[in-house]
């Protein structure tokens, strides 16, 4: 009867065991190698069990041949011992339903049914369940870590633009470690040298932030991410750092991490991330390695960016020198026809140079004034000798006034002078001469000498000056009034001011017919059209003065530019007559 017992008991815990591996390898989906183990640690509990019961029945037994034996030595039989057997037999069977109900349930979480048996084989069965779901749940983890690397690597494999490649890695991986929000950042260099953060792609992210500028080394958590080149983690976050915005509302995040993009210990980037929850350590593992792959590849679409660039280059310097190459040629073409028009430009310019020479008196100084050079004409008239003149300054022949002085100070500055200028000869005698003073620049900005230009132009002075006089003389004689070529008034002398009794800011306002009698106005705007065609004319005209009407003989000189245009009318009063007046017989 013990055996019967004893091997019913074991066909029964086995059979239980093989239903526990059984629903563990069918749940559990993972390898094979955990299922043996687990069948393993079955089986060990299964033999302690078996242990256990069998001990429990023999001491069952033991004590039911010792009652028997007592009731045999006293001659009493009694109901109480099977009555006591029968439950302790029930203890035991409810004992393996527990047992087997915990060795059922070993690769659950959570314990269903009742609890495991407070003696030994209860408490093993309870820390092999407990190792069991440990280690299930690091495989867990592990398996999601290399889901999410495989998931990425597909991902990664696409070489689109950065900015696409960005928006895929970061939307990916927000939705993959159950973020709010995520940015990629990806490092750059300025013209300076400066590297700098440029945000490239976002999910869920308010970038104002950034919209304005680059963060720079050491600027805020990114730039110190940058410059130390490792993990930042901030669960103390400030209200005003992030929000995370939705359909409901602003909230502020509870973890911010910054995870650097580092290839052969070369930083390229950075990932910021913003979680409601603080993350676990196999995300923080995940995120380590998922880093490593994204800087690769980011290291590598910028190489090749770089490498396009360079090739972009290439064939545009290739194009460029073709393009130089065609248009050196075409300019040694120019060139030698340069040349021969040159060379006759120069055959050109000598005779222009020895034109000029025979022509006009031309002198050389060097920036301080001192006399280099002058021709023939220059000498003969001035009488000098080229060894006497020769190193003299120029207040030697054009003395030390202040005009002078400023004239060769802006010279020095690379300022031409043009007009009429004073010279004295070897004996005294005063020349006037009308030319330029022009600095010569040879390379540079700086003048290297001044060279005069002047024709000498003593005669007409004296005769410019004679005339001068005389218009002096006739103005102090007789009165003159000026007008334009429309015979509005320009100025007047004090004797016709006088006779006509206005003053020279009334004679602005004034025309010729102001001063003519109004009976006459007709017939002088017939004659004025007849008066501009010639250069000298003399009428008799009716004038109103103050007092009365005069009839006077006056000239009217027509003064011409050299285009021919009218430049004014000069009309001299000459004197007063009784004649008829030569207007009106001309109506």
């Amino acid at each position: 009867m013990k055996a019967g017992v004893i091997a019913a008991c074991m066909l029964f815990l086995v059979a239980l065991a093989g239903t526990g591996v059984m629903c563990w390898s069918g749940n559990s989906g993972h390898e094979s190698w955990f299922a043996v183990g687990f069948a393993i640690m079955t089986l060990l509990s299964v033999m302690v069990m078996i242990n256990g019961g069998m001990r429990y029945v023999l001491k069952l037994l033991v004590e039911s041949d010792k009652i028997l034996s007592q009731e045999k030595k006293y001659s009493k039989w009694s109901f109480n011992n099977l009555i006591r057997l029968q439950q302790n037999q029930t203890l035991l069977h409810k004992k393996f339903e527990t047992t087997a109900n915990l060795i059922a349930n070993l690769s659950s979480k959570e314990m269903t049914g009742e609890g495991p048996a407070n003696d030994a084989i209860g408490k093993a069965l309870q820390n092999i369940r407990t190792e069991m779901v440990r280690i299930k749940d690091e495989e867990d983890k592990r398996a999601w870590i290399n889901e999410g690397l495989a998931r990425f690597s597909e991902v990664l494999r696409s070489k689109t633009e950065i900015a696409d490649f960005g928006n895929q890695i970061i939307g990916n991986l927000v939705k993959y470690t159950n973020a709010n929000q995520g940015s990629l950042f990806v490092e750059y260099e300025n013209a300076e040298g400066a590297r700098y953060l440029q945000l490239t792609a976002c999910y869920a992210y308010e970038k104002r932030k950034y919209l304005e500028g680059k963060v720079f080394e050491g600027q805020g958590l990114l730039g110190q991410c940058m410059l130390e080149k490792d993990f930042l983690f901030l669960t103390d976050v400030p209200k005003d750092y992030i929000k995370i915005t939705s359909g409901l509302g602003y909230a502020t995040p509870r973890n911010i991490v910054v995870a650097p993009l580092m290839v052969n210990d070369v930083f390229c980037g950075a990932i910021e991330l913003a979680f409601f929850e603080v993350m676990k350590p196999h995300q923080v593992q995940f995120l380590k390695r998922v880093c490593e792959d994204i800087a690769s590849e980011i290291a590598s679409i910028k190489s090749i960016q770089q490498t396009q660039v360079l090739l972009e280059e290439s064939n545009a310097l290739t194009k460029e020198l073709q393009s130089r190459e065609e248009e050196t040629k075409q300019n040694l073409e120019k060139l030698a026809t340069a040349q021969n028009e040159m060379a006759h430009q120069q055959a050109e310019l000598s005779g222009i140079i020895n034109a000029i020479d025979i022509t006009l008196a031309t002198a050389e100084f060097d920036l301080t004034g001192n006399v280099k050079g002058a021709n023939d004409i220059f000498l003969k008239v001035m009488g000098f000798e080229l060894a006497e003149l020769t190193g003299k300054n120029y207040d030697f022949l054009m003395g030390h006034d202040q005009t002078v002085v400023m004239m060769w100070e802006n010279l020095r500055l690379g300022k031409s002078f043009s007009g009429e200028f004073r010279m004295k000869d070897k004996t005294g005698r005063a020349f006037w001469l009308t030319g330029t003073f022009n600095p010569i620049v040879v390379s540079g900005d700086a003048p290297k000498k001044i060279v005069m230009f002047a024709q000498f132009t003593t005669q007409e002075k004296e005769k410019m000056s004679d005339l001068n006089g005389m218009v002096h003389a006739l103005k102090l004689t007789l009165p003159v009034i000026e007008f334009n070529d429309q015979f509005s008034c320009k100025t007047a002398n004090d004797k016709a001011m006088k006779i006509f009794g206005v003053s020279r800011l009334e004679l602005r306002n004034k025309t010729i017919l102001d001063f003519i009698s109004p009976y006459y106005h007709f017939a002088w705007k017939k004659k004025a059209a007849e008066v501009l065609t010639d250069e000298f004319s003399n009428i008799i005209l009716p004038l109103v003065t103050p007092d009365r009407e005069i009839s006077y003989e006056v000239t009217l000189s027509v003064i011409r530019n050299p285009e021919g245009r009218v430049t004014k009318v000069v009309v001299i009063l000459v004197k007063e007559v009784k004649e008829s007046v030569s207007v009106l017989a001309a109506m």
